[in-house]
């Protein structure tokens, strides 16, 4: 069976499939999703000087005729059929440096508008997106499959329930509700909407946590038994910059509840107990700039939680330590290019060693012998919620269970509000008789 291949370009371009028997099924799709299809037949034309034509010369024939380009073809068909269309609301930081970029890596994802109070339809700036004047009418007009929330938490809830009501499934950054009564009612509403609500708690799809994860269990590493988490984070006025810096929960809140996900999802079970410390020298009424967490997990297992944001020293955004039976696993999130020699500290043997780790890199440590087992792109939040965002796609398209749905989000979210709970009543909050 043969197929043929029109492209009619440059910007945008509609593919044409041709089967054998003569019926003609269009997609339109543009030039940055093409890049992001990494196929080699792609590939191929994007080197060819046609393709670096002008539109009216650009038009051309492609013959497949091998069962390989065959295979490609049939890709490219099922990547653009289930083309899924996506609406973005909170137009802010988190939008430009995480959301956009990872949506640009998926095929099958289609921006196709956006809504922020601050932002005038009329004054987009540098959007490529239509922005439009209220949440209804970006529903309305785009009929999403997917709405996406980038706003303060406490729009949260509502935007989801309009979401969920106009028949959209949810990605919604964390927290996803203020309280735990808002989140069981957006997932009583999800399930009779029949549609997911996924949270955006795109640590565990990060490489080097995910590493991490597959090697819990491993003959090599074996069974976890200790977590510590260090941040030593230097704030400053554009840190704290917007609604995040005058929040009294900044830290825990914001922050904070990606590691007590990372704990939940290494462990693979609820912890037993909460204790946390957040006090504040500094100014007592102002953001929790020092969280002292200790979570409680069976058989003894413990993780230590130091988030230091009264620091004035040098910036750590996140260092994990797990240490298990067999050997230790470290992380280190940010950048590494990283040249080191020296001696040793236990055999007292010379050392050299050259790594390039440009958002992060794991390394698993047996004695003073260490192996990088993962690192992770530049653009590690971006990369990471697009493997998030791709696991809803496909759960989606499956009828399976995406990964960070609010079904098991609520639970990271209970644990945020139980830190808060173990601070101002100066004890610890029991945990997983409640959770598990």
């Amino acid at each position: 069976m043969h197929e043929k291949l029109w492209f009619v370009g440059p910007n945008p371009v509609s593919v044409f499939f041709t089967s054998i028997d003569a019926k003609r099924i269009p997609y339109s799709i543009d030039t940055q999703r093409l890049a992001a299809i990494q196929a080699p037949v792609f590939w191929l034309f994007s080197q060819s000087a046609l393709w670096r034509q002008p539109a009216q010369s650009s038009v051309f024939q492609v013959l497949s005729s091998c069962s390989f380009q065959c295979r490609q073809l049939q890709w490219i068909r099922y990547m653009t059929s289930n083309l899924k269309k996506i609406a973005l609301v909170g137009l802010g930081a988190a939008a430009k440096n995480i959301h956009l970029p990872a949506y640009k890596k998926l095929a099958n994802l289609e921006l196709v508008g956006g809504h922020d109070p601050a932002i005038e339809p009329s004054s987009t700036g540098e959007l490529s997106f239509p922005v439009f004047p209220d949440v209804r009418s970006l529903l309305d007009q785009t009929k999403p499959d997917i709405l996406a929330i980038a706003s303060p938490t406490q729009f949260h809830f509502d935007l989801a329930e309009q979401g969920l009501l106009h028949g959209c499934h949810i990605f919604c950054e964390k927290p996803f509700t203020t309280t735990l009564d808002e989140a069981r009612q957006l997932i009583d509403l999800a399930e009779k909407q029949k549609r997911w609500i996924v949270v955006n708690n795109e640590f565990r799809f990060m490489n080097i946590y995910e590493a991490a994860k597959e090697k819990i269990g491993s003959p090599e590493f074996g069974d976890l038994l200790f977590i510590n988490a260090q941040q030593n984070f230097y704030v400053n006025e554009k840190t704290e910059a917007g609604w995040r810096g005058n929040d009294p929960q900044r830290t825990c809140k914001e922050f904070g509840i990606h590691v007590l996900d990372l704990c939940r999802y290494f462990f693979g079970e609820e912890p037993v107990r909460i204790s946390a410390r957040m006090p504040k020298p500094s100014n007592p009424t102002g953001p929790d700039y020092l969280n002292l967490i200790q979570l409680e997990f069976p058989g003894g297992r413990t993780a230590q939680i130091t988030l230091d944001r009264l620091t004035r020293g040098r910036h750590r955004y996140l260092d994990l330590r797990l240490d298990g039976t067999k050997a230790s696993i470290e992380t280190e999130f940010g950048g590494n290019v990283q040249f080191t020699a020296g001696i040793r500290g236990g055999d007292r043997k010379p050392f050299v060693d050259f790594d390039i780790s440009l958002g992060g890199r794991a390394l698993q440590y047996n004695g003073e012998k260490a192996r990088k087992i993962a690192s992770d792109p530049l653009d590690i939040f971006a990369n990471a919620t697009s493997k998030l965002l791709k696991n809803l796609i496909d759960a989606i398209d499956n009828g399976t269970v995406p990964a960070c749905s609010a079904q098991d989000n609520i639970k990271t979210l209970a644990l945020m509000l139980a830190a808060y709970t173990s601070s101002e009543q100066g004890e610890p909050v029991p945990f997983a008789e409640h959770w598990a």
